[in-house]
């Protein structure tokens, strides 16, 4: 067991670049002298996301832990269901709160995702095509009165376009809102320590850096669906098949 586990130092990035792949990561958050597991995220042998685990507080009123799930399924390579569900740790019950299906067109390579309710009402439809360096999006979305049948005439239309580069990092992304004038507008910058967000068209204007990682400049080369914190107050365990 202690071979297949690693705790993240300087040496950890060599790890991430090897040719294993990576089955889980498991995030601690620092509190004082103490580590508290914060997240546990899985992958398959082909870097596909299967089961994301976060920790929650405890709910004194109910005498239990509280934890988020996620857990995907796959067929052939493509994703065919999602389902999130709370888990109440003490009474060993998770209770769902929405799930998806996927469906995968491969004459156009469109995937369509379905999310409903925990009661099957109809949240949104997505549909999304990736060509090359830029993924396409298009949502019809009764986010906040969900439907049992789509009306598309009343949905709230999103669409959005990323583009990526050569190192698959996402660097430009552009939505529209069919209830809004103006797009938004999400600029990323990279450098070798940090890169910059830049949102336009937004109430508030803003640009933000972050530090950018060598483990997480690997983790987008592997394309892994991972977002590495800030590593001043969060450490990592990583197993590997």
């Amino acid at each position: 067991m202690l071979k297949n586990t690693i705790f993240i130092s300087i040496f950890l990035t060599s790890i991430l670049g090897y040719s294993q792949n990576i089955k889980s990561i498991t995030e601690f958050k620092k509190v004082g002298d103490s580590l508290t597991k914060n997240r546990l995220t899985e992958f398959d042998k082909s870097g596909n996301l299967i089961r994301e685990v976060k920790y929650g507080r405890y709910d004194s009123r109910l005498k239990t832990f509280r934890n988020k799930i996620r857990t995907f399924e796959y067929e052939n390579g493509q994703r065919i269901s999602e389902y999130f569900c709370e888990d109440f740790v003490a009474k060993d019950t998770c209770v769902l709160r929405s799930f998806s299906t996927f469906e995968f067109d491969k004459n156009s390579g469109i995937e369509k995702q379905t999310k409903y309710e925990s009661d099957s009402l109809i949240r949104f439809i997505k549909q999304t095509k990736k060509q090359k360096r830029v993924k396409t999006s298009k949502t019809h979305s009764w986010e906040f009165m969900p439907v049992e049948k789509p009306n598309y005439e009343k949905a709230l239309v999103l669409t959005d376009t990323i583009f990526y580069d050569k190192k698959n990092r996402k660097i430009k992304r552009v939505s529209y809102n069919n209830r809004e004038k103006k797009p938004v507008i999400e600029l990323y910058d990279y450098s070798k320590k940090t890169y910059t967000y830049q949102t336009k068209g937004t109430y508030r204007d803003t640009i933000l850096t972050f530090d950018y990682s060598k483990l997480q400049k690997l983790a987008d080369k592997k394309s892994l669906e991972y977002i590495f914190q800030n590593e001043k107050q969060f450490e990592y365990e990583i197993v590997y098949y």
